[in-house]
């Protein structure tokens, strides 16, 4: 009798074991990177940089100061942009500003 539960304990945690790796259909998702946070390149911005960021997770999330940061910026380029697209609209758009 004792065989028997040890070989079923043994059954049980083997199960419990491909459950938890994902062999039973259900595949993990990828694991995060732990590449260290590179902030947006200077310059514009494009679609490439935006899909690259990647932010440190925390215990609650990812850090407020780079999600700060980043949407920051996006929002100081969202901004420039309209400006420059307001400014072609409105015919004046000899010279364009320079941004960082």
């Amino acid at each position: 009798m004792l065989v028997f539960l040890i070989a079923l304990l043994l059954v049980v945690i083997g199960l419990v074991v491909f459950a938890v790796l994902g062999r039973f259909g259900a595949h993990l998702e990828a694991p995060t990177s732990t590449s260290p946070f590179e902030p947006l390149p200077r310059g514009e911005i494009s679609a490439e940089d935006i899909d690259q960021v990647r932010f440190d997770q925390t215990l609650r999330g990812y850090r407020m100061g780079q999600v700060d940061e980043v949407l920051d910026r996006l929002r100081a380029e969202l901004q420039a942009r309209d400006e420059e697209i307001a400014g072609l609209r409105a015919g004046r758009g000899g010279g364009l500003p320079v941004r960082d």
